[in-house]
Formats: structure tokens, C-alpha cells, sequence
């Protein structure tokens, strides 16, 4: 393996079928898979359906990778070869119409059809149409009444051109889906090109659908996958924009497509700082169209300079994974059809694998052609210089450490849980000695619970209240300092009487310090959360060393994780002042009075300021308390059921009527040493899950 300083991010070609770190996460799910069917059968009644949730949430587990960038970065063709099938999504696709597409592979397959193609509901078309969608509400707050007319123009020629397409049939898309058991290149076109008025035309329905599903088999991918090709983001429309981000917001692992011949723009550097609102090692940048460079070798090396000089100084992680390759390449090479490369690549492609020869060594290219087409070898060969090998092995790894550890370490630790909680139970209606102590009072016990469940609750709505009030002021803190700042630079470019339509606010900066905001409140309110579910799980302990006399039959109550707060939309999307033509250069090309423009933009901005932190408060801390709050009534009512179960085993009747509803008078034994065994794979699971995340970090 070459060392990184000298592949200037590049890898050796890997064979697929060597990944030990995948095989291992993919035996890993197996057994959690095949550990949790048994424990459905073993654990008492109260806990099946629980057992049953945490199946649920394995059986549709599924890495989520979403390819973004500018309109024509080569998205498609990339999402094509990644997916491994040439030609199937359409990469010719206007903006307008642009429709995000998931590719789920080797996930369950909704009713068994392997295509979805889900239509606007008639609330979301009408609000489109009426208003304009998130673009006309910003041109109504802002008062811009001649380009909010000029957008509703456009809108209701797409609505138009829609309802002539499909004629009575328009209405009864709405609020409805197609389904397909097979799919075509064709047949995806007809939901995602841009259509005419001719209904045989391709796009017939795409100004309608809202997303489309596609579901596949791909032996390359050991865990399940959803790959979701987006919209450009330098849509001038962005009618689609709140699609595209509720999408991104439920991202695992992000792929930004970049361009060679403009790598890293002013529109791909405001694209990055927006994601960063994600973890930032669930990025990865990859830097399409090497393929149209005069000179890849050198030139991947002056780029990949570039870019991580412009991260650091912008604050950005300079050490983000920058894949450098060709879509165009990967495409082919995954279709393993290297005999259609045109004349001009052709060229291209073996001069570049002369030139990583020549610097890098024989031991690069080892005995393999050089010219493509002339062997299956030199499929390998496209594969990595396209970067597609380097590609998927950042995002197999990424999916198995970042993704899918952590979701199989916390199914684990809920399983554990609720096995330890069975065992219990199932050894006290089996034996004849109680190992309850006597003269309890499960009432006081279960007083004790509602009363830590209500001190716990409000500790939660209390640390979500006291961060989203610092994280607000902070906000709230940028926004003014963002506002005195812009304001005296509109102030001085308007007295060195420069062209108004020239100025620009700094809204990049903006959202910047707005995320920074937001991360702060990501990175305590969780830490805070979990050390109440700590102290809960503590609580819990010691009620059940006052109902055991048998110190062996204890346990360790494994806490809840706190779910991390979702990324709010607000810190994503387009804002007012992001618009850097169209309104504003109307807007400041008109003749007002100076002053009249600093009060504009002081307005709009406050309005901006006001929406942000509106969302921010009702909508993202309210939806991670609420969910916070359920992760701690789920857990505690676990625990509530056995003590119940528990008290009802109070003497030798109750007992026996106890095993006579479980069905195991003459299996008792059998059951409690099966389950034990369950217990034994689960502890190992979590154990390896663990120690492979330490490893690994």
C-alpha cells in the first residue's frame, strides 16, 4: 500500500472480495440477528414485543450515503458506478425537475415491489404553487414584490405544463405513489427528467414526484446501503431545496462532488460549511473529471494542495478524505466495459497510469496493461484510477465504524437488558425458594419508579431548556454581530460610490458561527442526558438489590444512549441574505436613499434572525426532548413491567399459575440455560463491538 503522503489520495486496487473489516460487521449482524430470534422465544411474555422493536430496527437498518453537489458535477454517473449499473439513473437532468433518487441495496423490499416513485401530497404542491415554497416566503418577508410575482410566473407555467401533461389524472397523483416490480432506465425517466406537454414525452410525471425508490442486489455491499443522488445545490430554484435537506439531515455519510476544473468554488466551500452542521467525519470530498485534465498526475497534486490550503483557512477540517477521479471512468470501469472508452480518454487515461508509473514505482501498475479494453485487468486499472476502489473502501469503512458499530453496540446493550431482566424473572417462577425478600412493599417500590421517572424527566427538560437558552442567546449574539458588521460594510461601499449591485454580505460567515452555535448545543445536551439515564439506571440497581436476598441474582443495568439532536434545516437552507443576484441586485440597482438600503437589509436580516430562532426553539430542541423522553419511559417501563411480573410471584399458587401461562413447567430448566447462553453471546457482541471501536479510534 502506497503511504499517504505520496499517493496524493490514492489507493492500490483492492479486490472486492477482500474486505475483513466488512465480513467481520457482516457476521457481526448476523449474530445479533440470529441472537435475537432466540431471545423472542426465551424472554417472558411482557418482553416479547420489545424483542420484536429491536428485530424491527435491525431488519431495516441501512447506511444512508447521499452524493451532493453542483448542478452537471457528475453526481449521476458517479451514483451509477458506485451503485455498479451504467446508464441507470439519468444524468441529463434540468434542475427544475431534478428528483432526489435512492437506490437501496440489499434492503427490505416495501410490499416486494422494487420500485417507488411517491408523488407531493396536495398540501406541499399547493404551497409550492401559492407561495413559491421557502424562496416566496422569503421574497413576501422581505417585501421584493416584483421578483415573488416573477417566481409565481415561472411556478404556475411548471403547474401548467404538469396538469396539460397528465390532465384529469393530475389530482389523483397527489397524495399518492406508483409502484413496480421491475424498473428500466426508461421507466425512471418518466419520474425524474423534465417532461413536455406530450404525455408519451420522458418526465411525464417528474414535476410531481417527490422521491424515487429503487430497490437492488449488489454482492459489493456487505451492509446495507441506501445511495440517494440529490439535486444540484446551485439550483437557482431550489424549489426541491426542503426535499433535498430533509434528506441530508438523515444522512449517515455524505459525498460532496466536487470539479476539477473549478475545485472548491465559493458555491463548494458555502456547500461544505452548510454540512458541517453534519459530524464532520461523515464527509468525504471527491474531485470528479480528472479525465478532462491535460495533466492528471500533476495537476491532482496541485489541487489536492489547493483545497486543503483553502479548508484551513476558511476553519475547516483540512484533514476531510479528498478522493481525486473520474466518474466518466468509474462508470465504465464498473460496468467492466473498458473497450468503450472514446479515442480522447483513451489517451488520456494511459498517459496518466504512465506518469503514476514513472513516479511511483513499478510496483503501482505490477504487470498489469495499461491500455483499457485489452484485458479484464484493465477494468481493475480504470477502477482505481477513476478512484471508484478509493471511493467505496472510505465508505465501506466509514459504514462500518462510524454507522454500523454504534447501531449494533446500543441494539446489543437493549438486548442484553431485557435479557438479564427475563433471566430473573424466569429463575424466581421457576424455583421453590424465593429469592425475594419477604414483607415487601412493591407498592413503595413502584412509588420510587414513578418518582424517578418524574425527577429524571424534568432533569431532561431542564438541561434541554438551560443549553437551547445559551444556544439561542448565541445565536441570536451572531446574528447582531453579523448585522453591525454588514451593515458598516454596506455603509463604506456605498461611500466609496461602487456599483450597489456589486456588494455582497457575508452570509457564509454567517452560518458558520451559527453552526458553531448549534454544535455546542450537540455536544453537551447529549453528555448531560446520558448522565441522568446513568443516574436512573443507578436508581434502578439499588431497587433491585432491595427486592433480591440473593446478591448472585443482581445485575448491572445498562443506560439508555441519548439520541444526538437533529441538524436544523434552518442552519441548511437558503436564506435572503444568501442571494447574491436577482433580488438583491435589483433591489440595490434601484435608486433609493442610502440609508433606505441599510434599513432593508437590517430588516430582512432580523426576519431571517427571527425564523432561525423560532425553528431552532420549537421545533429542534422540542423534537430532541420529546425524543429523549421517550428513550427514558421505554426504558423505565421495561424495568416497571418486571418488578410487576416480579410481585406477582408472592407465593406457591401464584408460582404455579405463573408456569402454567408460560407453558414450561417440565422446560424450566432447558429455557433458563438457553437464555443464559443468549446472555453469554450478547455480553460477547457488546464486548467486540467495544473493543473494535476503541481499536479503531
Amino acid at each position: 500500500m502506497l503511504k499517504s503522503s505520496d499517493r496524493a489520495g490514492w489507493l492500490e486496487p483492492q479486490p472486492r472480495n477482500e474486505r475483513p473489516d466488512l465480513d467481520v460487521m457482516h457476521l457481526r449482524r448476523n449474530q445479533l440477528k440470529d441472537t435475537l430470534n432466540r431471545l423472542e422465544r426465551l424472554v417472558s411474555p411482557d418482553a416479547v414485543d420489545s424483542v420484536a422493536q429491536l428485530k424491527d430496527e435491525l431488519s431495516n437498518f441501512a447506511v444512508r450515503v447521499s452524493l451532493i453537489g453542483q448542478v452537471k458535477a457528475g453526481k449521476t454517473a458517479l451514483s451509477n458506478a458506485l451503485i455498479g449499473m451504467p446508464n441507470l439513473l439519468p444524468s441529463d437532468v434540468n434542475p427544475w425537475t431534478s428528483v432526489i433518487t435512492s437506490v437501496h441495496m440489499n434492503t427490505a423490499q416495501p410490499m416486494g415491489k422494487n420500485a417507488i416513485f411517491s408523488f407531493f401530497t396536495t398540501e406541499e404542491w399547493n404551497q409550492m404553487v401559492d407561495v413559491g415554497g421557502h424562496l416566496g416566503e422569503m421574497a413576501e418577508r422581505a417585501n421584493f414584490e416584483d421578483e415573488r410575482e416573477n417566481l409565481r410566473k415561472q411556478i404556475k407555467e411548471m403547474q401548467r405544463r404538469t396538469e396539460a401533461r397528465l390532465g384529469r389524472n393530475f389530482q389523483l397523483l397527489l397524495d399518492g405513489y406508483h409502484s413496480f416490480l421491475g424498473f428500466s432506465p426508461d421507466l425512471i425517466k418518466k419520474y425524474v427528467c423534465l417532461g413536455e406537454e406530450d404525455a408519451s414525452n420522458d418526465g411525464r410525471y417528474a414535476d410531481v414526484t417527490k422521491s424515487a425508490q429503487l430497490f437492488i442486489t449488489n454482492e459489493n455491499y456487505a451492509l446495507p446501503t441506501v445511495l440517494c443522488d440529490t439535486p444540484g445545490v446551485n439550483d437557482p430554484f431550489l424549489l426541491r431545496e426542503a426535499v433535498t435537506l430533509d434528506n441530508l439531515s438523515n444522512t449517515d455519510i455524505c459525498v460532496v462532488v466536487l470539479s476539477a476544473h473549478q475545485a472548491f468554488s465559493s458555491v463548494d466551500i458555502a456547500l461544505v460549511r452548510i454540512l458541517m452542521a453534519l459530524k464532520h467525519e461523515q464527509l468525504v470530498l471527491f474531485v470528479n473529471r480528472i479525465d478532462e485534465l491535460q495533466d492528471p498526475d500533476r495537476q491532482i497534486m496541485e489541487i489536492d494542495s489547493y483545497i486543503r490550503k483553502l479548508l484551513d483557512e476558511q476553519n475547516l477540517p483540512k484533514d476531510l478524505p479528498i478522493v481525486f477521479g473520474s466518474a466518466a471512468w468509474a462508470e465504465i470501469a464498473a460496468a467492466e466495459a473498458a473497450d468503450v472508452v472514446e479515442h480522447e480518454t483513451d489517451d488520456t487515461l494511459e498517459n496518466f497510469a504512465l506518469a503514476r508509473n514513472n513516479r511511483l514505482g513499478d510496483e503501482y501498475i505490477a504487470e498489469q496493461p495499461l491500455t483499457p479494453g485489452s484485458t479484464a485487468n484493465s477494468d481493475t486499472k480504470m477502477a482505481d484510477l477513476s478512484g471508484l476502489y478509493e471511493l467505496q473502501s472510505i465508505l465501506q469503512e466509514k459504514s462500518a465504524t462510524n454507522v454500523s458499530v454504534p447501531f449494533m453496540d446500543r441494539l446489543g446493550e437493549q438486548a442484553l437488558d431485557l435479557s438479564r431482566q427475563s433471566l430473573l424473572y424466569l429463575q424466581e417462577a421457576g424455583t421453590t425458594t424465593s429469592s425475594l425478600r419477604t414483607d415487601l412493599d412493591f407498592g413503595a417500590f413502584f412509588d420510587d419508579l414513578d418518582q424517578t421517572l418524574q425527577e429524571a424527566d424534568e432533569a431532561c427538560a431542564q438541561i434541554a431548556g438551560e443549553l437551547s437558552d445559551k444556544v439561542l442567546f448565541t445565536m441570536s449574539s451572531t446574528f447582531r454581530e453579523f448585522l453591525t458588521s454588514e451593515k458598516a460594510s454596506l455603509r463604506a461601499h456605498m461611500k466609496a460610490k461602487r456599483d450597489m449591485g456589486d456588494w455582497r454580505a457575508d452570509s457564509e460567515k454567517l452560518r458558520r458561527d451559527l453552526n458553531l452555535a448549534h454544535d455546542e448545543f450537540v455536544r453537551f445536551a447529549p453528555e448531560r442526558v446520558n448522565r441522568v439515564f446513568a443516574q436512573t439506571a443507578g436508581r434502578i440497581e439499588k431497587i433491585y438489590g432491595l427486592v433480591l436476598d440473593n446478591d448472585t441474582k443482581l445485575f448491572s443495568v445498562r443506560p439508555p444512549v441519548s439520541h444526538n439532536p437533529k441538524t436544523p434545516v434552518s442552519l441548511m437552507r437558503t436564506m435572503a441574505i444568501d442571494m447574491r443576484t436577482g433580488w438583491f441586485s435589483s433591489w440595490f440597482r434601484t435608486k433609493f436613499d442610502p440609508e433606505s438600503y441599510v434599513k432593508k437589509f437590517e430588516a430582512i436580516t432580523k426576519a431571517e434572525m427571527q425564523t432561525t430562532l423560532t425553528e431552532m426553539r420549537n421545533v429542534y430542541v422540542s423534537l430532541f426532548i420529546k425524543e429523549v423522553r421517550a428513550q427514558l419511559h421505554e426504558f423505565l417501563s421495561e424495568h416497571i413491567r418486571t418488578l410487576q411480573s416480579l410481585s406477582l410471584l408472592g407465593g406457591e399458587d401464584q408460582r404455579a399459575e405463573v408456569l402454567r401461562k408460560l407453558g414450561i413447567d417440565t422446560e424450566i430448566r432447558q429455557r433458563l440455560a438457553e437464555l443464559e447462553a443468549v446472555i453469554i453471546d450478547l455480553e460477547d457482541l457488546t464486548t467486540d463491538a467495544t473493543r473494535d471501536g476503541a481499536k479503531d479510534g
